[in-house]
C-alpha cells in the first residue's frame, strides 16, 4: 500500500538501511484526485511543480482509506520511513492523516529541526537521510520493531504503549489492524477466494474483513477482486 497507489505507476528504490522502508518516484496525471490506502508509515515527500517552486511535506502515517487531491503538474519523489523511525522535531501524532508543509529556507532549502537542510533529489535522498540521522534530527525507537515482532522488552505495557505511540502516531492495534488489511489484499489480488482470505488473514468472518478493507482500502473484498478481473 502506498500513497499514489491507486493511479500512479510508482518507481521504488529499495537501500539497506535502519531508517527507511524504500525511495519512490512518480509523474503527476490528468486526475485530480486519488483514493490512498491506509499506511502505517509517515513519509517526506517533495512536490517539484512545472509551473512554481519545489515543495516538501512531512505526510502520514495514514488511518484510514481518504480521497487526497492530486497537484496537477508535478512530479512526486518520497522517502517511505520504516515503523518506528521519527523526527522528534515533528510529532509524528499530529502527522496521522494529514500532511505538514516544510517551511522553505530558500529556493534549494527547508527548515527542518532548527536547521536548513537541501531538498533532497531520488538519487541523493539515501544521504540526506544519512544527514539528518548524524545529527540527531531522525531517529528509530528499537522498541517498535521489538513490539511488531513479538520479542520480549524489558520495560512495562503501559510504556511500550506511550513509546510505540510516539514514534508511529498510531497504536499498537491500529497498525496490526492494517497489516492484516494489508495481507488480505494482497490474498485477494493473487487469487485466493475471498472465504480463504477470511479464515488465512485472521478476520473472524466475511464481514469482519468487509468493514476492514472499507475502512483501510476504501474498497470491499468484491470490488477489490472485480478489479483484478
Amino acid at each position: 500500500m502506498e500513497w499514489a497507489s491507486t493511479i500512479f505507476p510508482i518507481e521504488s528504490h529499495i537501500e539497506p538501511s535502519e531508517f527507511v522502508e524504500r525511495f519512490w518516484r512518480t509523474r503527476g496525471v490528468p486526475e485530480k484526485a486519488m483514493l490512498s490506502v491506509a499506511i502505517p508509515h509517515w513519509q517526506i515527500v517533495v512536490v517539484k511543480n512545472q509551473r512554481g517552486p519545489t515543495s516538501v511535506f512531512v505526510r502520514g502515517p495514514e488511518s484510514r482509506a481518504s480521497i487526497v487531491a492530486i497537484p496537477q503538474d508535478a512530479d512526486f519523489f518520497g522517502i517511505e520511513f520504516k515503523i518506528g523511525t521519527f523526527l522528534p522535531a515533528v510529532p509524528v501524532a499530529a502527522l496521522v492523516d494529514v500532511g505538514r508543509e516544510l517551511e522553505a529556507a530558500s529556493k534549494t532549502k527547508i527548515n527542518l529541526a532548527s536547521s536548513s537542510w537541501e531538498i533532497p533529489r531520488f538519487d541523493n535522498a539515501a544521504d540526506f537521510v544519512a544527514r539528518l540521522a548524524k545529527r540527531g534530527a531522525l531517529v528509530r525507537d528499537p522498541v517498535v520493531e521489538q513490539t511488531l515482532r513479538r520479542k520480549p522488552v524489558a520495560i512495562t505495557e503501559r510504556s511500550v504503549q506511550r513509546r510505540f505511540l510516539r514514534a508511529t502516531g498510531l497504536t499498537y492495534g491500529t497498525v496490526r489492524q492494517i497489516e492484516r488489511a494489508e495481507r488480505a489484499v494482497a490474498l485477494l489480488t493473487a487469487g485466493i477466494s475471498i472465504a480463504d482470505a477470511v479464515e488465512v488473514a485472521g478476520y473472524s468472518d466475511q464481514a469482519h474483513m468487509t468493514r476492514s478493507l472499507q475502512r483501510f482500502t476504501g474498497k470491499t473484498p468484491g470490488k477489490l477482486v472485480s478489479d483484478q478481473s
